[in-house]
């Protein structure tokens, strides 16, 4: 079976119907870009909808959405488009060669595949092409293919992570081609003996003429796609192109990958100013041959880094042409929408792609604003490792019950991975784009992320409460000017990556006088950065922290803005500071309830739970494991950044062991004498800020599936909403002496 053919028998068993949006946050009044694909060019219905609740299932209120009427509904002409996964570099030029060349590079191969991957390819005007590749098989090729004769020389597969300084050089009017191989000694070993072979041919009278070069992947008959197939997984460092088969004479172009590391151009230093572009955000900032380990960061010693990590499971963006432009009428309510699109046979399911409708500029906004925590959909866009990953049964003390989603993601491997994967070499992914159909950020399938914050969405809605929704991208792009407008902002349930600017953005929120509340767990938990010009993108590294996907400490800092990445606690600003709790555990097999503390009685707090009877808990019931205390979890901890006057207002209990497995640290479960309360715990806490502000946070991930339960007239809900209720009153919060 021929690899077309073994794609297309997974796309006939996933949906026919795929898309994904140009950006996750619009304003009333502008426009959003929309990308389809239909499988063999079918037609499909398309329908923009706002999203009110999620798809439950039998367990809860059933989904809610309503059809807006748009210029886009109805039925369309499908067209069919590709994905090319794998990343590469190319060199446009046009690049003006005669009838000899040479190219040397370093190369590391991480991955030694039994097919041919290309390292180096050059494709001439002329029709002449040559290609530097490399398998287990047939070991180092270079390949001359010139009017009509194909001309091969060999040497030995090169070693797996070392560095191996390779040369290729052809002459055509002489019939030469020459390949080399050295490779690079590890430090203290005696160097390899140069490997070098000649193969002759018949004099061609011919040129390469304009020639477009590519590295790591062979590029596709219209000269700017790239064939994945072919794709090379590894390092490579400093191409050098001379116009001479045997390298001697000046360069005609030299790329050096130390500069602009922050962007996908890969600079030439060479006289002529050949610049590149790479495709499908190959690894930056990644340790080259000159590597010396006197320094960790790229920006102290850039020399160091140059060199570039190629993956054949990269993807950046889908590049899928435009089908549909929405214009979003002025007026539009603010709040989550989609794109629904579904075969027009209803052969496979409907597929969504949401975003979201903010307030036009200068126009009115309310006083609440919830906020989409779409940084960190971005980095587990299209996560594998719920079904791949070794330990699944042990984290959720269960057999995996896979779902639609995770079978979408298992049929059709062209849709990338998220950067709680690694690649096929073992490295960790370290970029994630939202540009690309995504499966788990839609209002169906496993109740996580999206479709719990649908929850929020469905809660305020059915209080009757007038509100906002924007995103972190908003945030991310217009700083603490996004949250200027309102005197409230609520969390989503899991909002665990943030940039800079978005912590930024809500420590000023705060400092004026703004009210926080943090409707979830395991939030502000790690650094992320998103690319300023590529805001579908968001870097993760976590240096230290994860065996999974962990990254080496000399690699910490973030290719796109050089700042150290990891968890914030790590780098110096707590989630503790911000909220009043921090990440402590996780566990997916149960969630429990919470009990008030003694210190919930004061005055100062105990208006929190009005309504209820003192010795009444709090979420013993939700969509999420039976509970609202749960999943992943926060605690309150003075010596870890929580206010010194922040209140623990009520505590959660009798977690299940599996809890005690995923803690980060294991002085938290050591035996203490003087502990009287168990380290496993998610707190509810609530402080005043100096400027009449205040912040409410519930310390956990399975908070927002209870708020629905018996008609949204529940525990859960009635805090939450004492809460909110206090936060919009615009009366200041007096925070108590020092």
């Amino acid at each position: 079976m021929s690899a077309e053919q073994a794609r297309r028998q997974r796309l006939e068993r996933s949906p026919s119907v795929l898309a994904y949006a140009g950006a996750r946050s619009v304003r009333a009044g502008e426009s959003i870009t929309f990308h389809v694909s239909s499988l063999r060019d079918a037609p499909y219905e398309a329908r923009i909808v706002r999203l009110l609740a999620p798809e439950l299932g039998p367990i809860g209120p059933p989904r809610r959405e309503l059809v807006i009427g748009s210029p886009i509904d109805g039925r369309h002409e499908g067209r069919e488009q590709r994905t090319y996964l794998g990343s590469f570099a190319r060199i446009p030029g046009p690049v003006p060669l005669d009838g000899q060349c040479s190219v040397d590079l370093l190369v590391f191969p991480t991955l030694i595949e039994g097919h041919s991957c290309t390292i180096v390819e050059i494709c001439g005007s002329s029709g002449a092409t040559l290609t530097l590749a490399h398998s287990a098989v047939d070991g180092l090729v270079a390949r001359l293919i010139s009017s009509g004769s194909v001309h091969v020389v060999a040497a030995p597969p090169l070693d797996e992570r070392a560095w191996t300084k390779v040369t290729v050089g052809c002459d055509l009017s002489g019939g030469r081609l020459t390949l080399s191989a050295s490779t690079m000694p590890a430090v203290g070993l005696v160097p390899q003996r140069d490997r070098q072979v000649t193969t002759s041919f018949d004099p061609v009278d011919a040129k390469f003429g304009q020639s477009v070069i590519a590295f790591a992947a062979s590029l596709d008959e219209d000269g700017i796609h790239h064939r994945p197939a072919t794709c090379f997984n590894g390092k490579l460092e400093r191409p050098c192109l001379m116009t001479t088969a045997d390298g001697s004479g000046d360069p005609l172009a030299t790329w050096d990958f130390s500069l602009d590391i922050p962007t996908s151009i890969i600079r030439d230093t060479g006289p002529r100013g050949l610049d590149g572009e790479l495709h499908n955000l190959p690894t930056r900032a990644t340790r080259g041959a000159g590597w010396t380990s006197d320094h960790l960061t790229w920006m102290a010693e850039p020399s160091g880094y140059a060199a570039i990590h190629f993956h054949d499971t990269d993807l950046a963006d889908a590049g899928w042409e435009p089908s549909h432009i929405y214009e979003v009428p002025p007026g539009t309510e603010s709040g989550c929408y989609a794109l629904r699109v579904s075969p027009c046979d209803d052969s496979t399911p409907e597929f969504y792609v949401p975003f979201v409708v903010r307030p036009a500029r200068h126009e009115p906004h309310h006083d609440i604003a919830f906020i989409l925590p779409t940084t960190t959909y971005g980095a587990y866009a299209n996560m594998h490792l719920r079904v791949t990953a070794q330990f699944n049964e042990l984290a959720h003390g269960r057999l995996t019950v896979l779902d639609s989603t995770d079978f979408l993601l298992l049929r059709m491997p062209e849709l990338g991975r998220s950067t709680y994967d690694v690649h096929r070499d073992g490295s960790p992914v370290i970029y994630s784009s939202m540009n690309r159909p995504v499966t788990n950020f839609r209002p169906t399938g496993r109740m996580y992320k999206f479709c719990l914050d649908l929850m929020i969405v469905d809660w305020l809605d059915s209080c009757g409460y007038d509100f906002d929704v924007i995103t972190e991208d908003d945030i991310d792009a217009e700083g603490a000017t996004a949250l200027e407008p309102y005197r409230v902002v609520l969390t989503g349930s899991h909002p665990e990556y943030t940039t800079r600017r978005q912590f930024d953005a809500y420590e000023a929120f705060l400092e004026s006088g703004g009210r926080l509340m943090y409707l979830g767990g395991n939030g502000f938990y790690s650094a992320a950065e998103v690319i300023p010009d590529r805001r579908d993108v968001v870097e993760v590294r976590r240096p230290g922290q994860d065996n999974l996907w962990r990254v080496n400490h000399a690699e910490a800092a973030s290719s796109t803005s050089g700042l150290p990445t990891g968890l914030w606690r790590n780098i110096g600003r707590t989630e503790n500071a911000l909220t009043g709790v921090g990440f402590i555990t996780q566990g997916f097999d149960a969630c429990t309830y919470y009990t008030r503390t003694p210190a919930s009685d004061d005055p100062r707090v105990s208006w929190v739970f009005d309504g209820l009877e003192r010795d009444a808990v709090i979420g013993d019931f939700g969509i999420l494991q039976g509970g609202a205390a749960g999943y992943e979890i926060d605690r309150h901890e003075v010596t870890k950044g929580s206010p010194a006057h922040s209140v623990v207002l009520a505590s959660s209990s009798g977690h299940s062991n599996l809890y005690d497995l995923m803690v980060p640290s294991i002085l938290d479960t050591l035996p203490d004498p003087h502990r009287t309360e168990s380290p496993i715990r998610a707190d509810m806490v609530f402080f005043e800020t100096g400027a009449g502000g205040a912040v409410f946070s519930v310390g956990s991930i399975a908070w927002s599936g209870s708020l629905s339960h018996d008609g949204f007239d529940n525990s859960v809900s009635r805090v939450t909403r004492n809460v909110l209720d206090r936060f919009i009153d615009p009366t200041p919060f007096a925070a108590p002496p020092t």
